[in-house]
């Protein structure tokens, strides 16, 4: 008999690229369980979707409630209470064994769905502060499954750790990787810094890393800037920048290091891999919980935790200090985290079963 699971999770790809990595862990290890996706319908939700050959169900709405302001507060908290009922006519049209709620806008209409219909279903939060969905579910009595051994303000008691699922991703030689992303030039042979700015595409990393390129301290450095241009380019002689990657693999088979933002997903990622990183939260998430991933991050991963609001000089003092860590024989073993991306996804599966 075949269990039909659902996965809710939209807004950005913090949300959404763990629902998928799971999603495709099952349908490669558990043949006798269908999944299906449900998200909102902002364009970045559907590319993402789109990119991993998903075609998933759209509920009409595009914010959540507890953002916004004004007309747009209230047009977001209507379009979240009419989604209810569609919420609820999916649902008794998909007729799911179990729901799994990946946090953010999509899942609060979902949420009220499955327990109005006594549908099981549990959340899987991202982040080590968790978001108002987490907080609310737990309120109501369901199952958290955290990313991060805390899981603020929620005490212990209220969630068990699993880790954020992750892609497992093939191995490419790097400069079958360089050649693949249209990189100019042959291979650069120094260390290499992988820098991510963040979903949002802040260039504030950007125009950091373009000052501090040209010091002699990092003239040996090549620095590989995704989602920040319209198509593969050198800009400066070590500085090279890409547009949206969606196939990460390429970028992290090049990678030494990388500086990267505080999202859940990255940082998984960034540690099931073993690459040493500099993290910087944006301040501007909601309850400061990038700063919370970095610090649980940083606390069991060769890494380094920078505020960003020093000077440019603090940064590459900052990137030295991670070039150490990256030539440390004594601790270059693979991350610290919690478990491997195939473990994360198993141990989430069975966390998930003893649900309904």
């Amino acid at each position: 008999m075949t269990t039909r699971l659902l996965l809710v999770a939209g807004g950005t790809g913090g949300h959404i690229w763990p629902a998928i990595s799971f999603g495709q862990w099952i349908g490669k290890n558990k043949p006798d369980v269908s999944v299906s996706y449900i998200c909102g319908r902002r364009p970045l939700e559907l590319e993402i979707y789109s990119s991993a050959g998903i075609e998933p169900y759209k509920l009409q709405i595009e914010g959540s409630p507890f953002s916004g302001h004004g007309l747009d507060k209230l047009k977001r908290t209507y379009s979240q209470l009419s989604s209810v009922k569609g919420s609820i006519n999916f649902l008794r049209f998909s007729a799911p064994d179990c729901v799994l709620l990946f946090g953010g806008y999509v899942s609060f209409p979902m949420l009220l769905a499955c327990k109005i219909l006594r549908i099981p279903f549990a959340v899987h939060e991202q982040n080590a502060y968790a978001g108002k969905v987490s907080r609310i579910a737990s309120k109501m009595g369901a199952e958290i499954f955290s990313g991060w051994r805390e899981c603020l303000p929620l005490p212990s008691s209220k969630y068990t750790r699993i880790g954020v699922p992750v892609r497992e991703f093939p191995q490419v030689p790097p400069k079958d990787a360089w050649n693949e992303l249209g990189l100019p030039g042959e291979l650069p042979n120094g260390p290499r810094l992988l820098v991510f700015s963040g979903s949002l595409g802040s260039t504030s990393i950007k125009d950091i890393v373009m000052d501090i390129s040209s010091e002699e301290d990092f003239a040996g450095w090549s620095f590989i800037l995704p989602a920040v241009s319209e198509i593969a380019e050198k800009v400066k002689e070590n500085v090279f920048l890409l547009p949206r990657v969606w196939k990460t693999e390429l970028l992290y088979s090049l990678a030494d290091m990388a500086a990267v933002r505080g999202g859940g997903s990255t940082l998984t990622e960034v540690s099931v891999l073993g690459i040493p990183s500099l993290v910087i939260p944006w301040e501007g998430a909601a309850d400061n919980h990038q700063f919370h991933n970095a610090v649980s991050f940083s606390s069991e991963n060769r890494a380094i935790l920078w505020d960003g609001r020093g000077t440019n000089k603090d940064f590459a003092k900052s990137l030295i200090r991670l070039y150490d860590i990256h030539l440390d024989k004594n601790n270059n073993g693979p991350g610290k985290q919690y478990n491997s991306a195939g473990q994360i996804c198993q141990d989430l599966w069975l966390a998930l079963s003893s649900c309904y």
